[in-house]
């Protein structure tokens, strides 16, 4: 197949793109419709194999109307002690620790004393 400018299409490479865009667009209304899996592709007629493989194949979370959001602590505050008295050494403040599990094996682990 020969485009309008007259050089070689792949077909095979723009079919599998429409497909992955059409799969995506399904992914999406998937999230948005609120079903069980069996439901939503019963509505879909498609086979939930085929659901599975193509949410696998696009790293799609089943989930998608909660996506992870950044949440700001602010500061953490001085300890009273420290506030009343500046020439007193105090305590360093309680401390904070995160740990995220990135999957596959990854683990980000923040520490602030």
């Amino acid at each position: 197949m020969f485009n309008t400018e007259g050089y070689e299409m792949d077909v095979t490479a723009s079919k599998e793109s429409s497909h992955e865009a059409e799969w995506r667009e399904r992914m999406l209304r998937f999230a948005a419709s609120g079903q069980s899996v069996k439901q939503f592709c019963q509505a879909e007629s498609i086979s939930p194999w085929s659901f599975y493989r193509w949410r696998k194949q696009l790293n799609t979370p089943a989930d998608t109307t909660h996506p992870a959001a950044f949440i700001d602590v602010g500061a953490l505050p001085a300890p009273p002690a420290a506030r009343r008295r500046p020439e007193v050494q105090a305590a360093p403040a309680a401390g904070v620790e995160v740990r995220l599990d990135l999957g596959h094996g990854l683990v980000l682990h923040i520490v602030r004393a």
